[in-house]
């Protein structure tokens, strides 16, 4: 065996040559490492997110080109738009073999202080926006019959609450979590 062989191994496993990835909270840091890790394993990626700027920023300095890499500014939390980015997609690069829900927000302040406004915000986008667009993509491979992999993220707060004002991020994060 020689020294060249794990790494030719772990290519080919993880090789994810002309695959296309949608990956929602792509604009920011966690999600937007995702993105780069696919981008570098070969795949396509769709950064989705609020951002344009952010996105672009990404882009810059995986010196990306517009055929690797595209923004689409979407609400994760409107089906309308989730079904525009699955068509966006599949316009742009023919198909969407992997699908990351990863836009999340964070709680504003302590769970006694966080409104009945604030917490639909969060619930709307951090399990919601989960719902929606598991729905969008497999609709779309369903009635194409591709398969495809969805990966739904959740806060590490979902497992154990990191500190007691974070409570409601470990409530809210408990939906992702428990339904992957």
């Amino acid at each position: 065996m020689t020294q060249d062989m794990p790494g030719k191994f772990y290519e080919e496993l993880f090789d994810l040559q002309d695959k296309v990835a949608v990956v929602t909270g792509g604009t920011g840091v966690l999600c937007g490492e995702m993105a780069r890790g696919l981008l570098r394993a070969g795949c396509r990626v769709i950064l989705v997110g609020r951002n344009k700027e952010k996105a672009d920023r990404h882009f810059q300095q995986w010196k990306s080109t517009p055929r690797a890499a595209r923004f689409f500014k979407a609400d994760v939390t409107s089906r309308e738009q989730l079904d525009r980015i699955v068509a966006g997609g599949v316009d742009e690069f023919g198909r969407i073999d992997i699908w990351i829900n990863g836009a999340a927000i964070a709680p504003p302040g302590a769970y006694l202080e966080i409104s009945g406004e604030q917490f639909d915000e969060i619930v709307d986008v951090d399990l919601k926006a989960v719902h929606l667009g598991c729905q969008a993509i497999g609709r779309h491979w369903i009635e194409r019959r591709q398969k495809g992999c969805i990966i739904n993220m959740s806060s590490m707060a979902a497992i154990r609450p990191l500190s007691r004002n974070r409570a409601s991020t470990h409530a809210i994060s408990c939906g992702p979590h428990l339904a992957t």
